[in-house]
Protein backbone atom coordinates (compact mmCIF):
# COMPACT_ATOMS: atom_id res chain seq x y z
CA UNK A 1 0.00 0.00 0.00
CA UNK A 2 2.70 2.49 0.76
CA UNK A 3 4.65 1.41 -2.52
CA UNK A 4 1.43 2.17 -4.19
CA UNK A 5 0.96 5.64 -3.15
CA UNK A 6 4.87 7.05 -2.48
CA UNK A 7 5.61 8.21 -6.31
CA UNK A 8 1.99 10.26 -6.29
CA UNK A 9 2.90 12.00 -2.83
CA UNK A 10 6.36 12.89 -4.49
CA UNK A 11 4.41 14.50 -7.08
CA UNK A 12 1.52 15.95 -4.95
CA UNK A 13 4.61 17.70 -3.04
CA UNK A 14 5.35 19.24 -6.27
CA UNK A 15 8.42 17.38 -7.55
CA UNK A 16 9.07 16.82 -11.31
CA UNK A 17 10.11 13.52 -12.99
CA UNK A 18 13.61 13.82 -12.45
CA UNK A 19 13.23 14.63 -8.43
CA UNK A 20 11.31 11.30 -8.48
CA UNK A 21 13.64 9.61 -10.24
CA UNK A 22 16.38 10.78 -7.54
CA UNK A 23 13.69 10.33 -5.07
CA UNK A 24 13.45 6.58 -6.01
CA UNK A 25 16.93 6.08 -6.76
CA UNK A 26 18.25 7.21 -3.01
CA UNK A 27 16.07 4.39 -1.94
CA UNK A 28 18.52 1.82 -3.82
CA UNK A 29 21.07 4.19 -2.56
CA UNK A 30 19.95 3.10 0.69
CA UNK A 31 20.24 -0.25 -0.11
CA UNK A 32 23.81 -0.24 -1.20
CA UNK A 33 25.03 1.56 1.98
CA UNK A 34 23.30 -1.28 3.94
CA UNK A 35 24.81 -4.37 1.93
CA UNK A 36 28.65 -4.09 4.46
CA UNK A 37 25.76 -4.20 7.84
CA UNK A 38 23.56 -6.36 6.46
CA UNK A 39 26.25 -8.99 5.68
CA UNK A 40 28.37 -8.28 9.01
CA UNK A 41 25.37 -8.17 11.28
CA UNK A 42 24.65 -11.90 11.16
CA UNK A 43 28.02 -12.53 12.07
CA UNK A 44 27.28 -12.07 15.94
CA UNK A 45 23.55 -12.17 15.69
CA UNK A 46 20.22 -14.65 14.65
CA UNK A 47 18.80 -14.24 11.68
CA UNK A 48 15.89 -13.01 13.79
CA UNK A 49 17.51 -10.05 15.24
CA UNK A 50 18.49 -8.93 11.83
CA UNK A 51 15.15 -8.85 10.45
CA UNK A 52 13.82 -6.80 13.21
CA UNK A 53 16.65 -4.32 13.59
CA UNK A 54 16.57 -3.93 9.27
CA UNK A 55 12.40 -3.50 9.84
CA UNK A 56 12.72 -0.72 12.39
CA UNK A 57 15.33 1.25 10.44
CA UNK A 58 13.17 0.80 7.28
CA UNK A 59 10.15 1.62 9.35
CA UNK A 60 11.61 5.16 10.47
CA UNK A 61 12.49 6.09 7.25
CA UNK A 62 8.44 5.23 6.26
CA UNK A 63 7.35 7.37 8.98
CA UNK A 64 9.98 10.35 7.96
CA UNK A 65 8.21 10.28 4.13
CA UNK A 66 5.33 10.87 5.44
CA UNK A 67 6.20 13.73 7.63
CA UNK A 68 8.95 15.68 5.92
CA UNK A 69 8.35 17.76 2.93
CA UNK A 70 11.93 19.17 1.74
CA UNK A 71 13.55 17.38 -0.71
CA UNK A 72 17.13 16.85 1.05
CA UNK A 73 15.59 15.13 4.05
CA UNK A 74 13.05 13.25 1.81
CA UNK A 75 16.14 11.48 -0.20
CA UNK A 76 17.87 10.92 3.33
CA UNK A 77 14.18 9.22 4.72
CA UNK A 78 13.76 7.38 1.22
CA UNK A 79 17.80 6.03 1.71
CA UNK A 80 17.51 4.85 5.22
CA UNK A 81 14.00 2.84 3.63
CA UNK A 82 16.15 1.24 1.61
CA UNK A 83 18.80 0.76 4.17
CA UNK A 84 17.06 -1.08 6.81
CA UNK A 85 15.07 -3.42 4.22
CA UNK A 86 18.69 -4.68 2.48
CA UNK A 87 19.21 -5.51 6.39
CA UNK A 88 15.77 -7.65 6.88
CA UNK A 89 15.58 -9.40 3.26
CA UNK A 90 19.06 -10.65 3.38
CA UNK A 91 18.69 -12.57 6.59
CA UNK A 92 15.43 -13.59 5.44
CA UNK A 93 16.32 -15.02 2.24
CA UNK A 94 19.19 -16.73 3.82
CA UNK A 95 17.13 -17.66 6.52
CA UNK A 96 14.34 -19.68 3.53
CA UNK A 97 17.60 -20.85 2.40
CA UNK A 98 19.04 -22.58 5.41
CA UNK A 99 15.26 -23.98 6.40
CA UNK A 100 14.99 -25.60 2.66
CA UNK A 101 16.38 -28.55 1.33
CA UNK A 102 18.23 -27.61 -2.12
CA UNK A 103 16.18 -29.94 -4.29
CA UNK A 104 13.13 -28.29 -3.13
CA UNK A 105 14.70 -24.31 -2.80
CA UNK A 106 13.45 -23.48 -5.86
CA UNK A 107 9.71 -24.30 -5.12
CA UNK A 108 9.88 -22.77 -1.52
CA UNK A 109 11.20 -19.44 -3.04
CA UNK A 110 8.76 -19.27 -5.81
CA UNK A 111 6.25 -19.79 -3.18
CA UNK A 112 7.79 -16.60 -0.86
CA UNK A 113 7.20 -14.77 -4.07
CA UNK A 114 4.08 -16.02 -4.81
CA UNK A 115 2.75 -15.22 -1.15
CA UNK A 116 4.54 -11.30 -1.49
CA UNK A 117 2.70 -10.96 -4.72
CA UNK A 118 -0.66 -12.40 -3.53
CA UNK A 119 -0.45 -9.84 -0.96
CA UNK A 120 0.25 -6.89 -3.53
CA UNK A 121 -2.50 -8.16 -5.09
CA UNK A 122 -4.56 -8.02 -2.63
CA UNK A 123 -2.78 -4.32 -1.30
CA UNK A 124 -3.07 -2.85 -4.89
CA UNK A 125 -6.86 -3.28 -5.08
CA UNK A 126 -7.42 -2.58 -1.06
CA UNK A 127 -5.65 0.79 -1.95
CA UNK A 128 -6.65 1.95 -5.07
CA UNK A 129 -10.13 1.36 -3.27
CA UNK A 130 -9.23 3.58 -0.24
CA UNK A 131 -8.59 6.50 -2.28
CA UNK A 132 -11.71 8.20 -1.99
CA UNK A 133 -13.12 6.92 1.30
CA UNK A 134 -10.08 8.40 2.41
CA UNK A 135 -10.33 11.94 0.69
CA UNK A 136 -13.80 12.34 1.93
CA UNK A 137 -12.98 11.39 5.95
CA UNK A 138 -9.97 14.22 5.20
CA UNK A 139 -11.94 16.47 3.15
CA UNK A 140 -9.69 17.21 0.33
CA UNK A 141 -9.27 15.39 -3.01
CA UNK A 142 -7.39 12.31 -3.36
CA UNK A 143 -4.61 13.74 -5.10
CA UNK A 144 -3.75 16.19 -2.08
CA UNK A 145 -1.08 15.51 -0.07
CA UNK A 146 -2.43 14.90 2.81
CA UNK A 147 -4.52 12.03 1.82
CA UNK A 148 -1.53 10.72 0.02
CA UNK A 149 0.61 10.81 3.34
CA UNK A 150 -2.57 9.15 5.13
CA UNK A 151 -2.47 6.26 2.73
CA UNK A 152 1.06 5.76 2.90
CA UNK A 153 1.06 5.39 6.60
CA UNK A 154 -1.90 3.42 6.60
CA UNK A 155 0.43 0.88 4.49
CA UNK A 156 3.41 1.52 7.01
CA UNK A 157 1.10 0.50 9.84
CA UNK A 158 -0.40 -2.69 8.37
CA UNK A 159 3.37 -3.43 7.45
CA UNK A 160 4.64 -3.05 11.10
CA UNK A 161 2.16 -6.22 11.97
CA UNK A 162 5.30 -8.13 10.65
CA UNK A 163 7.15 -7.90 13.82
CA UNK A 164 4.71 -10.25 15.24
CA UNK A 165 5.27 -13.29 12.85
CA UNK A 166 8.92 -12.25 13.09
CA UNK A 167 9.36 -12.89 17.06
CA UNK A 168 8.09 -16.03 16.66
CA UNK A 169 10.72 -17.13 13.93
CA UNK A 170 12.83 -20.24 15.18
CA UNK A 171 16.66 -20.29 14.37
CA UNK A 172 17.28 -23.35 11.41
CA UNK A 173 20.46 -24.61 12.82
CA UNK A 174 23.79 -25.17 10.62
CA UNK A 175 26.67 -27.43 11.08
CA UNK A 176 29.98 -26.35 12.33
CA UNK A 177 31.48 -27.18 8.42
CA UNK A 178 29.16 -24.35 7.49
CA UNK A 179 31.11 -21.69 9.26
CA UNK A 180 34.08 -21.04 6.75
CA UNK A 181 34.84 -17.96 5.78
CA UNK A 182 33.59 -16.94 2.27
CA UNK A 183 35.67 -18.03 -0.25
CA UNK A 184 33.83 -17.88 -3.97
CA UNK A 185 35.24 -15.23 -4.84
CA UNK A 186 35.23 -15.63 -8.99
CA UNK A 187 32.25 -17.25 -8.57
CA UNK A 188 30.35 -13.77 -6.74
CA UNK A 189 32.13 -11.65 -9.54
CA UNK A 190 30.10 -13.68 -12.13
CA UNK A 191 26.93 -13.25 -10.01
CA UNK A 192 27.29 -9.39 -9.62
CA UNK A 193 27.98 -8.82 -13.50
CA UNK A 194 23.81 -10.24 -13.47
CA UNK A 195 22.71 -8.63 -11.01
CA UNK A 196 24.50 -5.13 -12.69
CA UNK A 197 22.72 -5.29 -15.92
CA UNK A 198 19.17 -6.76 -14.09
CA UNK A 199 19.11 -4.30 -11.34
CA UNK A 200 19.86 -1.15 -14.38
CA UNK A 201 16.99 -2.61 -16.35
CA UNK A 202 14.69 -2.84 -13.70
CA UNK A 203 15.60 0.33 -11.90
CA UNK A 204 15.09 2.21 -15.94
CA UNK A 205 11.15 1.56 -15.55
CA UNK A 206 9.77 -0.85 -12.80
CA UNK A 207 9.58 1.29 -10.23
CA UNK A 208 7.40 3.80 -12.34
CA UNK A 209 4.84 1.37 -13.34
CA UNK A 210 1.79 2.98 -11.52
CA UNK A 211 3.09 6.25 -13.38
CA UNK A 212 3.08 4.44 -16.17
CA UNK A 213 -0.62 3.68 -16.33
CA UNK A 214 -1.29 7.31 -15.11
CA UNK A 215 0.54 9.03 -17.29
CA UNK A 216 -0.76 7.12 -20.55
CA UNK A 217 -4.21 5.64 -19.86
CA UNK A 218 -5.23 8.05 -17.53
CA UNK A 219 -6.15 5.34 -14.91
CA UNK A 220 -7.52 6.88 -11.92
CA UNK A 221 -6.31 5.39 -8.40
CA UNK A 222 -9.32 2.90 -8.24
CA UNK A 223 -8.85 1.27 -11.48
CA UNK A 224 -5.25 1.36 -10.71
CA UNK A 225 -5.40 -0.75 -7.91
CA UNK A 226 -6.87 -3.30 -9.55
CA UNK A 227 -4.68 -3.17 -13.13
CA UNK A 228 -1.62 -3.17 -10.47
CA UNK A 229 -3.39 -6.28 -9.07
CA UNK A 230 -3.57 -8.25 -12.31
CA UNK A 231 -0.24 -7.77 -12.96
CA UNK A 232 0.79 -9.30 -8.96
CA UNK A 233 -1.54 -11.98 -9.73
CA UNK A 234 0.51 -13.05 -12.47
CA UNK A 235 3.55 -12.88 -11.30
CA UNK A 236 2.39 -15.11 -8.18
CA UNK A 237 1.22 -17.68 -10.71
CA UNK A 238 4.76 -17.44 -12.71
CA UNK A 239 6.12 -17.92 -9.41
CA UNK A 240 4.71 -20.90 -7.94
CA UNK A 241 4.93 -22.88 -11.62
CA UNK A 242 8.39 -22.45 -12.79
CA UNK A 243 10.48 -24.08 -10.57
CA UNK A 244 8.01 -27.11 -10.30
CA UNK A 245 7.17 -27.72 -13.94
CA UNK A 246 9.78 -25.22 -15.75
CA UNK A 247 13.15 -25.61 -13.99
CA UNK A 248 12.20 -29.35 -13.12
CA UNK A 249 12.02 -30.51 -16.67
CA UNK A 250 14.79 -27.80 -18.29
CA UNK A 251 17.45 -27.25 -15.32
CA UNK A 252 17.74 -24.45 -13.77
CA UNK A 253 19.80 -21.84 -16.13
CA UNK A 254 18.26 -22.96 -19.02
CA UNK A 255 15.19 -22.50 -17.66
CA UNK A 256 15.68 -19.24 -16.45
CA UNK A 257 17.57 -18.10 -19.83
CA UNK A 258 14.66 -19.35 -21.62
CA UNK A 259 11.86 -17.50 -19.95
CA UNK A 260 13.79 -14.20 -19.54
CA UNK A 261 13.91 -14.22 -23.12
CA UNK A 262 10.44 -14.44 -23.78
CA UNK A 263 9.27 -11.90 -21.81
CA UNK A 264 10.75 -9.92 -24.12
CA UNK A 265 8.51 -9.32 -27.17
CA UNK A 266 6.04 -8.59 -24.10
CA UNK A 267 7.73 -6.11 -22.55
CA UNK A 268 8.51 -4.06 -26.30
CA UNK A 269 4.86 -4.65 -26.88
CA UNK A 270 4.00 -2.70 -23.57
CA UNK A 271 6.33 0.20 -24.59
CA UNK A 272 4.59 0.94 -27.61
CA UNK A 273 1.09 -0.14 -27.07
CA UNK A 274 -1.54 2.77 -26.84
CA UNK A 275 -4.37 0.47 -25.78
CA UNK A 276 -4.67 -0.28 -21.81
CA UNK A 277 -5.93 -3.25 -22.54
CA UNK A 278 -3.15 -4.74 -24.62
CA UNK A 279 -0.34 -2.79 -21.94
CA UNK A 280 -1.79 -5.27 -19.22
CA UNK A 281 -1.87 -7.90 -21.04
CA UNK A 282 1.49 -7.62 -22.21
CA UNK A 283 2.50 -6.64 -18.89
CA UNK A 284 0.92 -9.43 -16.98
CA UNK A 285 2.64 -12.08 -19.20
CA UNK A 286 5.91 -9.97 -18.70
CA UNK A 287 5.33 -10.77 -15.37
CA UNK A 288 3.79 -14.23 -14.96
CA UNK A 289 7.43 -15.11 -17.11
CA UNK A 290 10.10 -12.83 -14.66
CA UNK A 291 8.75 -13.71 -11.58
CA UNK A 292 9.08 -17.44 -11.93
CA UNK A 293 12.64 -16.87 -13.55
CA UNK A 294 13.37 -14.78 -10.15
CA UNK A 295 12.54 -17.25 -7.74
CA UNK A 296 14.27 -20.06 -9.70
CA UNK A 297 17.64 -17.85 -9.87
CA UNK A 298 17.56 -16.72 -6.47
CA UNK A 299 17.38 -20.31 -5.43
CA UNK A 300 20.31 -21.08 -7.68
CA UNK A 301 21.98 -18.06 -6.06
CA UNK A 302 21.64 -19.17 -2.56
CA UNK A 303 22.71 -22.66 -3.30
CA UNK A 304 25.99 -22.04 -4.77
CA UNK A 305 27.15 -20.58 -1.53
CA UNK A 306 26.97 -21.82 2.25
CA UNK A 307 24.41 -21.11 4.79
CA UNK A 308 27.29 -18.89 6.32
CA UNK A 309 27.71 -17.18 3.29
CA UNK A 310 24.21 -16.73 2.24
CA UNK A 311 23.62 -13.39 3.80
CA UNK A 312 26.34 -11.84 2.94
CA UNK A 313 25.89 -13.17 -0.26
CA UNK A 314 22.89 -11.82 -0.56
CA UNK A 315 23.63 -8.58 0.69
CA UNK A 316 26.62 -8.05 -2.04
CA UNK A 317 24.78 -9.12 -4.82
CA UNK A 318 21.67 -6.61 -3.97
CA UNK A 319 24.40 -3.88 -3.27
CA UNK A 320 25.26 -4.31 -6.97
CA UNK A 321 21.93 -4.77 -7.87
CA UNK A 322 20.35 -1.46 -6.12
CA UNK A 323 23.68 0.45 -7.22
CA UNK A 324 22.45 -0.05 -10.42
CA UNK A 325 19.01 0.21 -10.03
CA UNK A 326 19.64 4.04 -8.86
CA UNK A 327 21.41 4.61 -11.73
CA UNK A 328 18.49 3.14 -13.70
CA UNK A 329 15.98 5.20 -12.21
CA UNK A 330 17.78 8.22 -11.94
CA UNK A 331 18.64 7.83 -15.99
CA UNK A 332 14.65 6.88 -16.49
CA UNK A 333 13.88 10.17 -14.53
CA UNK A 334 15.79 12.32 -16.74
CA UNK A 335 14.39 10.37 -19.88
CA UNK A 336 11.00 11.41 -19.17
CA UNK A 337 11.37 14.96 -17.97
CA UNK A 338 12.76 15.04 -21.53
CA UNK A 339 10.43 13.35 -23.09
CA UNK A 340 7.48 13.35 -21.47
CA UNK A 341 4.93 10.70 -21.56
CA UNK A 342 7.38 8.67 -24.66
CA UNK A 343 9.61 8.59 -22.15
CA UNK A 344 7.87 5.38 -21.02
CA UNK A 345 8.49 3.95 -24.46
CA UNK A 346 12.31 4.32 -23.37
CA UNK A 347 12.12 2.95 -20.65
CA UNK A 348 10.84 -0.17 -21.35
CA UNK A 349 12.97 -0.02 -24.37
CA UNK A 350 16.23 -0.19 -21.86
CA UNK A 351 14.48 -2.73 -19.77
CA UNK A 352 14.23 -4.92 -22.87
CA UNK A 353 18.03 -4.25 -23.93
CA UNK A 354 19.37 -4.62 -20.37
CA UNK A 355 17.35 -8.18 -19.84
CA UNK A 356 18.51 -9.49 -23.15
CA UNK A 357 22.24 -8.55 -22.00
CA UNK A 358 21.70 -10.47 -18.67
CA UNK A 359 20.27 -13.22 -19.99
CA UNK A 360 23.01 -13.96 -22.72
CA UNK A 361 25.46 -13.65 -19.72
CA UNK A 362 23.56 -15.40 -17.59
CA UNK A 363 23.94 -18.35 -19.67
CA UNK A 364 27.82 -17.38 -21.01
CA UNK A 365 28.87 -17.53 -17.19
CA UNK A 366 26.72 -20.31 -15.49
CA UNK A 367 24.98 -22.88 -18.23
CA UNK A 368 28.23 -25.12 -17.00
CA UNK A 369 27.94 -24.37 -12.80
CA UNK A 370 26.25 -26.69 -10.38
CA UNK A 371 25.51 -24.92 -7.33
CA UNK A 372 27.65 -27.17 -4.16
CA UNK A 373 27.16 -24.68 -1.43
CA UNK A 374 25.03 -26.95 0.69
CA UNK A 375 27.24 -28.81 2.69
CA UNK A 376 26.97 -32.67 2.44
CA UNK A 377 25.72 -32.42 -0.88
CA UNK A 378 27.80 -34.03 -3.13
CA UNK A 379 25.85 -34.50 -5.90
CA UNK A 380 23.80 -31.02 -6.85
CA UNK A 381 20.07 -31.47 -7.85
CA UNK A 382 18.53 -30.12 -10.14
CA UNK A 383 15.51 -27.70 -8.45
CA UNK A 384 12.74 -29.73 -7.72
CA UNK A 385 13.80 -33.10 -9.60
CA UNK A 386 13.75 -36.39 -8.31
CA UNK A 387 16.92 -36.77 -7.56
Amino acid sequence: MAAFYLNFLYRALGFGELGIGILVGAQAVGVVAGAIPAATLTRGHSRRTAILTGGTLAGLGLVAIVALSLFPLLVVAAALVGFGGIIATSSGAALLADATEMSRRSTRFGQQIALGTTAAFLSSVLAGALAAPAALALGAAPGDPLVLRALVAGGGVIAALSIVPTILIREVPVTPATLDAPRRNALMRRFLVIETVFGFGAGSFLPFINLFFADRFAVPFGALGLVLGVLALAGSLGALLHGRFVASRLGAVRSIVAVELASLPFALAAAFAGDLTIAVAALAVRHLLMFGASATMNAFTLSSFTPAERAGANAVLALAWSAANAVGAIASGALRAALGPAGFTANLVTLTAAYLLAAILTWSLFHAHEPRGDVGVTRPAVPDSSA
